[in-house]
């Protein structure tokens, strides 16, 4: 298992060092005009800029198959740290990553996800399959992934409707956690795209994609895209749980 994090604007990151410390090597994926920029580990060239996250997810899964990374964490920059939730909110680390690793291998599953902290403690059930969405830090067995992202749209929960559509979907551990700051909240990354309204315009284009099966609603101010992958997955005959 390795874990690749793609940072853009973020020089100060420290995402790494949490990975690290659980002894689970880190490659970072930055564009050719901020490469000299950073001081991490492990740099790879993306080899163009400004091409937004799905190039650059595309990119990283493309790497991780010329390399034969079969299992591979893709994480945001920013996470802060992880933990679970078992009655009470218990703060952990990356090593909660072996753990998944070891279940994940035993399951048939391409895409697997933990949950935002401020939301593990209200999950009745201690996992999802094909029911909720996963993004900013998930596992993914790369070896069988066979789609892409797609440019202009909702890319983390555009893909899991595709892996949902291809592959056999997407567990989550509800009660497992990690901890960001707010969306739209952090520069770089893509807060430039939450204050010039181009994430709107990417949640108008997952609805317009998957309808009937995700739909806008107004969240604090912004439009949002909610989804309906258990519908989405029954209509294809696949797992939910």
């Amino acid at each position: 298992m390795i874990c690749y994090i793609p940072s853009k604007q973020r020089t100060q990151t420290t995402t790494y060092k949490l990975f690290e410390e659980a002894g689970i090597e880190v490659l970072h994926f930055i564009e050719p005009q901020e490469y000299d920029l950073y001081d991490v580990p492990n740099k790879v060239d993306i080899q163009k800029n400004d091409m937004g996250i799905s190039y650059v997810r595309n990119f990283m899964l493309k790497h991780a198959k010329k390399n034969n990374h079969d299992w591979v964490i893709f994480c945001d920059d920013d996470v802060k740290g992880f933990g679970i939730y078992n009655g009470k909110t218990v703060k952990k680390d990356a090593n909660i990553w072996h753990d998944i690793l070891d279940k994940a291998k035993k399951l048939p599953f391409e895409l697997i996800g933990i949950n935002y902290v401020q939301h593990a403690w209200h999950e009745k059930k201690s996992y999802s399959i094909n029911k909720k969405y996963v993004e900013v830090c998930v596992l993914m067995n790369v070896s069988k992934i066979k789609w892409d992202y797609v440019e202009g749209m909702k890319q983390d929960r555009q893909f899991c409707f595709e892996t949902i559509r291809n592959g056999y979907g997407v567990l989550k551990f509800n009660h497992l956690w990690f901890s960001c700051p707010d969306v739209g909240t952090n520069k770089g990354g893509l807060y430039d795209e939450y204050k010039n309204g181009s994430d709107n315009r990417a949640a108008e284009r997952l609805v317009q994609t998957y309808y009937p099966y995700a739909k806008l609603v107004k969240k604090k101010g912004r439009i949002e895209a909610k989804l309906n992958l258990k519908d989405f997955a029954k209509s294809l005959n696949k797992i939910v749980k």
